[in-house]
């Protein structure tokens, strides 16, 4: 373990980029064994790694590779990405009290044709980790000049430093440009060039540190939010472009395209809970073996079915004012009996491959049920987290709905009369039934996160193994357990809400 004094080099940019490859060609070339460097536009780096290193004039180093905020692989989200660097760089200040932070390399291929999306995320996600009073320490290494000709890969790079929208902002603030052309040389020049720099604190270290915000409230953490949000928004606003595409054409033309968009939803919405309950100073809860998940609630049920009665109920009475309510409530409940169906259904087959693995000991079957679609996490949490999503959304609907009448939520309207007062009324009435239905999906969702913990536990432990080697039984007897218990309670209960919702539409 180095200490205090030792220098710290992190090194940070978009999946393929060349990170990993970067480092791998410092000397000495024991670091090779460290970096596993990947083929193609797959992600090899799914955590943050430091790894200690020595310079040739006797510096100690610790050189910190990380995952991008575009990983490929199923289950690495990009809260978590976010999470694991902001955890890394703040537990840093906060073990020596201090920085030892001396560079942040910033790693981008010259033989891109145009900065896309996910590398303009990465970028921005860049700035808003360190600020701008850490530029000084940035390089921003340039990658793959072996995939251009010197003149094409000359002109990238001016564009590259010219543009608003990429380079340009980190240069003004002090980063410098460098070039790395798969040598050792160049690799370290690059770090010698940042061992020659003071120590700096990024900014959402300092945010979270020193002042003690959460992770969302920082800059990085609201930039986070801010593009999700705008991603779910577009996605609700392509949603009601189907739904009215839907009414001129035959519904089970676009049932795929719609269970598509959900599952995307369902991700998006689950990323964006999963930053909002990170707590960055303290480390998520480890993994503690048990195959005896509680058994899962079923009066959500049973208090959406109640719901639905109500919303038929009160059908006629808000249809002249407020006739979304019903249409709304309806719709999302035939969208989450649909994605119930997934779920169960993904949970059985899910049991099943994981019952088959663990008695025959098969690596390869486990690694299939981890890369299934949909996805664990989405067919699990995810469900729950849309549905749960959804429903808030139309409560928080009526809330504003009623404030509108001068009245708090759960107050009865007898100070009005006639329709005025029935509307009032029936609003209450609904609402109130759906904070428990959206108290009970809460509770479902936060079910799934010790399971979710178990499944990514046995990932963890065997997603680079093959063949019959050491398996974690008694985390896949836990997750067979949950899967079990969650098919047996959810298993007949979507068809009872579709057909209430039915009679709604």
């Amino acid at each position: 373990m180095f200490g205090k004094k030792e220098r710290v080099i992190a090194v940070m940019g978009p999946t393929g980029a060349g990170k990993s490859s970067f480092l791998q060609n410092l000397d000495p070339p024991q670091l090779c064994t460290e970096f596993k460097v990947g083929h193609g536009v797959e992600s090899e780096t799914s955590q943050v790694r430091p790894v200690n290193w020595v310079a040739k004039n006797g510096t100690k180093v610790e050189l910190v590779d990380t995952p991008g905020f575009d990983d490929s692989r199923a289950g690495i989200t990009d809260a978590e990405v976010l999470r694991m660097i902001a955890d890394f760089l703040t537990n840093e200040w906060f073990k020596w009290k201090s920085s030892r932070l001396t560079g942040l390399v910033y790693v981008h291929r010259i033989s891109d044709t145009r900065v896309g999306g996910s590398s303009q995320r990465n970028l921005r996600m860049f700035r808003k980790l360190c600020g701008n009073d850490s530029m000084k320490n940035v390089v921003i290494v340039t990658t793959m000049w072996d995939k251009v000709t010197p003149e094409e890969g000359e002109q990238r790079e001016q564009e590259l430093r010219s543009s608003d929208n990429v380079f340009k902002p980190l240069l003004d603030n002090g980063a410098v440009m460098m070039r790395h052309d798969r040598t050792p040389k160049s690799a370290a020049d690059i770090i010698n060039y940042l061992l020659g720099k003071s120590a700096t604190t990024t900014q959402i270290a300092l945010e979270m540190a020193k002042e003690g915000k959460a992770l969302e409230n920082t800059a990085a953490g609201m930039e986070f939010s801010r593009e999700i949000e705008e991603i779910v928004k577009k996605h609700k606003q392509e949603m009601e472009s189907l739904k009215a595409e839907m009414h001129r054409k035959m519904q089970r033309e676009f049932a795929g395209e719609k269970q598509k968009m959900n599952r995307e939803m369902a991700k998006l919405l689950m990323e964006l809970d999963e930053l909002k309950r990170g707590v960055p100073n303290d480390p998520p809860p480890v993994y503690k073996s048990t195959d005896n998940f509680p058994t899962p609630e079923t009066k959500c049920i049973e208090h959406y079915s109640k719901l639905l009665g109500l919303i038929i109920k009160h059908k006629s009475t808000l249809a002249s004012k407020h006739p979304g309510i019903a249409s709304s409530v309806a719709s999302y409940a035939i969208d989450f009996a649909d994605a119930m169906d997934n779920s169960v259904e993904g949970a059985q087959h899910g049991s099943s491959t994981l019952e088959s693995a663990l008695a025959s000991e098969d690596i390869c079957l486990f690694q299939q049920f981890m890369r299934s679609d949909p996805h664990p996490k989405t067919f699990t949490q995810g469900t729950w987290t849309k549905a749960w999503h959804d429903t808030k959304t139309v409560a928080s609907d009526i809330e504003t709905i009623l404030s509108k009448y001068d009245l708090k939520p759960g107050v009865v309207a007898r100070v009005f009369k006639g329709d005025k007062a029935k509307r009032c009324n029936a609003l209450n009435e609904i609402l109130v039934s759906m904070k428990d239905v959206v108290t009970d999906m809460r509770t479902m969702v936060d079910w799934w996160i010790p399971v979710i913990g178990a499944i990514r536990y046995v990932g963890g432990t065997t997603s680079h193994q093959s063949g019959r080697v050491g398996f974690a039984d008694s985390a896949i007897t836990g997750v067979i357990h949950a899967l079990n218990a969650y098919y047996e309670a959810y298993a007949r209960c979507s068809q009872e809400l579709r057909s209430a919702a039915d009679g709604i539409l």
